[in-house]
């Protein structure tokens, strides 16, 4: 069964994780890491910290049309491409309505019935989808994936986690600066494209997982302390002038 869940104030359980966590997501962005690459890690840190078994992120382009952003695996990614392919799910509720989405039962005869058999096809049976909201400004969706109900104070806690990949988006008033706000969006979408055709590009080199070739980009570019959507890029085109290139000819470990 679906339903709109309203959120008590903030009290957050292990609260020096939650702080690392946001540190590391403040820092990532200072230091001028891609939203991708941010809305990835926030992904993970969701799955780190709460009873969830997944999460992924949507943003809105400058049509209003969901974009998949950030995700903790590769299902996940699937899963929110058909919510914006069918136009169906949680996350569209939740983005056109600026509230929080809980789903409980994912039943086939529920609201959606193709994203409901396709979650439930991965083990899941609860799917929370949450707003990233600014000052009255709906940009997107947080989804969290579990195989039971959230306690309320752990759903309190993901608000909180998707403020902080509101504010990684959001580094200016949305109402002052939409152009700016617009164009953050289409260039995530294209770094999230460019990252996927690399992704795909090494686990088809090497025989491995979507996932794992998605750790192999991750760690070249921790290796050369550069942006994962360059190492994709150099990927991508086949730039044999790019240090990544000679990194990635035989798997990292």
């Amino acid at each position: 069964m679906s339903s709109t869940v309203g959120l008590a104030p903030i009290q957050l359980p292990q609260p020096e994780e939650f702080a690392r966590t946001f540190v590391s997501l403040a820092r990532s962005v200072l230091e001028g890491a891609d939203t991708v690459e941010v809305f990835t890690m926030l992904a993970e840190s969701c799955v780190r910290l709460l009873p969830v078994g997944a999460s992924g992120i949507l943003v809105a382009d400058a049509q209003g049309f969901l974009q998949v952003i950030g995700a903790s695996d590769q299902s996940v990614s699937l899963i929110d491409l058909c919510q914006v392919q069918n136009m169906e799910g949680p996350s569209l509720q939740c983005y056109r309505t600026g509230n929080v989405v809980a789903d409980t039962e994912l039943s086939e005869a529920g609201p959606w019935p193709r994203f409901a058999t396709l979650a439930s096809s991965h083990g899941y049976a609860a799917v929370y989808a949450i707003p990233l909201l600014s000052r009255g400004v709906v940009v997107g969706a947080l989804n969290l994936f579990g195989s039971q109900a959230m306690p309320d104070n752990r759903l309190v806690a993901a608000r909180a986690l998707a403020d902080a990949a509101t504010m990684a988006l959001l580094q200016a008033d949305p109402r002052q600066d939409t152009v700016v706000i617009a164009r953050q969006v289409h260039l995530a979408v294209e770094s999230r494209n460019t990252v996927e055709q690399a992704r795909g590009m090494i686990a088809q080199r090497f025989g491995m997982s979507a996932d794992d070739a998605l750790a192999q980009l991750r760690a070249a570019a921790d290796r050369l302390d550069l942006p994962l959507v360059e190492i994709a890029r150099a990927t991508v085109h086949r730039d044999s002038s790019h240090p990544a290139l000679a990194l990635l000819q035989q798997p990292l470990s």
